[in-house]
């Protein structure tokens, strides 16, 4: 299952693009927790998009869903965060 901002999940089954997108976080979460590194891997809106550990005190689920954000508007495989076509 791919999650995305705690409100919105997929089951389908994955396509190339999504997983590109787990490898990558996976290889990232466990460099991450090798180096004792605590987070919730994935893109930091405010880091420009990067993929990343983000702090757990900046994850606190007080954050309004935005349903005008392009990941949520346009179709699958169209936006991914931080990345330009």
């Amino acid at each position: 299952m791919v999650q995305k901002s705690g409100y919105f999940s997929r089951a389908a089954k994955a396509n190339a693009e999504d997983l590109r997108l787990i490898k990558s976080m996976t290889d990232l979460a466990v460099e991450c927790a090798l180096r004792g590194e605590p987070g919730v891997i994935g893109h930091d809106e405010e880091d420009g998009g990067r993929l990343k550990a983000i702090e757990f005190p900046r994850i606190a689920g007080h954050k309004p869903f935005d349903t005008t954000t392009s990941w949520y508007t346009e179709p699958a495989g169209r936006h991914r965060p931080g990345v330009t076509a």
